[in-house]
């Protein structure tokens, strides 16, 4: 019986596994695949970027480049999961080396502290990998402020976004969705935001994320259920969400803004250039103690998704007995 019992759900036992591992075994920085990847990707936007480009080129460019990634990576992919053995394994692996939030939260955790002890040279090194903007002149609530939107829009996207997306679409949808994301991540290092280049990526993962990033803005807010909070979260998203210079990213950073009553956004300086994104909630700069309010939220909004995630199968195994 329990042999039954795992051969069918052995997908659903996987999944849990792959989530577990990324949680108690994340894989170093320096060994995991996404940090060889991202070097590659570097190395050809290099090659095939040029500022002085038309448009038009930088689409085509752009747009073949990450085909072609895309496609030979893909392909290995497929064809390992048609032959192997148990691709449900295979698949768990896939995700387990997709997913990022552990290793990012405790690098959120020591940048707070060293804020706290008024180590910003240390700190700003810290977060110069873990954000596209120049580090070197942030002020403490500066840095503060560039890691809690560097948590917030990493986890969404390399936790929860991987996760709809392996749950909704299979392994090799959430392969492609995060080597995209590797891809985008690699290149604007480089290059500034609003490039013509990085365009065609941004319309993608604007299409991909939308229902996700939704779902999950949806999610922190039922967090602050009160009717103030809820009043201030509805203005948040209303105003904010709609006219940030990206709405899949305002959606998310209104959201917490209102959940931590701080301020999140505006300028910022990518390769020598200032930008002037919009300002968003309150005039309150957040601080080092916002950080663990911050991770406490993004927990719970964790568990509330594995919650449903269970439940939904749990649903399944009863429908599947009671009609067998």
């Amino acid at each position: 019986m329990l042999n039954n019992i795992v051969q069918n759900h052995l997908d659903f036992i996987v999944f849990i596994c792959a989530l577990l591992a990324e949680r108690f075994l994340p894989l170093v920085s320096w060994y995991h695949p996404n940090h060889i990847l991202s070097a590659i990707f570097s190395a050809i936007s290099q090659r095939i970027y040029k500022k002085t480009d038309t448009k038009q080129y930088h689409y085509l460019a752009a747009s073949m480049a990450s085909t072609l990634i895309l496609s030979t990576v893909l392909i290995i992919v497929v064809l390992l999961l048609q032959f192997a053995f148990y691709p449900e394994l295979l698949s768990g692996l896939i995700l387990y080396l997709c997913l990022e939030n552990s290793s990012l939260n405790k690098k959120a955790i020591r940048i707070a502290r060293l804020v706290k002890k008024n180590q910003k040279s240390t700190a700003r090194e810290l977060l110069k990998p873990l954000v596209a903007r120049e580090v070197i002149a942030l002020s403490s609530p500066g840095i503060i402020k560039a890691i809690i939107e560097s948590v917030i829009l990493r986890t969404a996207r390399h936790y929860f976004v991987v996760i709809f997306i392996f749950l909704v679409l299979g392994p090799v949808a959430a392969l492609a969705y995060r080597l995209i994301t590797l891809i985008q991540q690699a290149w604007r290092s480089d290059i500034a935001p609003n490039s013509s280049f990085l365009m065609p990526l941004k319309l993608v993962l604007f299409i991909v994320e939308y229902i996700p990033i939704r779902l999950l803005a949806l999610t922190i807010a039922s967090l602050k259920a009160s009717k103030k909070s809820m009043h201030y979260i509805k203005h948040y998203i209303k105003h904010y969400g709609r006219h940030f210079y990206q709405t899949n990213t305002g959606w998310l950073l209104s959201v917490c803004s209102a959940s931590l009553g701080v301020q999140l956004g505006g300028p910022a300086i990518y390769n020598t250039q200032r930008f002037n994104k919009m300002r968003v909630g309150v005039e309150r700069l957040p601080n080092a103690d916002d950080i663990p309010q911050l991770l406490n939220t993004l927990n719970q909004t964790r568990f509330f998704w594995l919650l449903i995630i269970i439940s939904v199968e749990i649903i399944k195994a009863v429908l599947v007995f009671k009609f067998a």
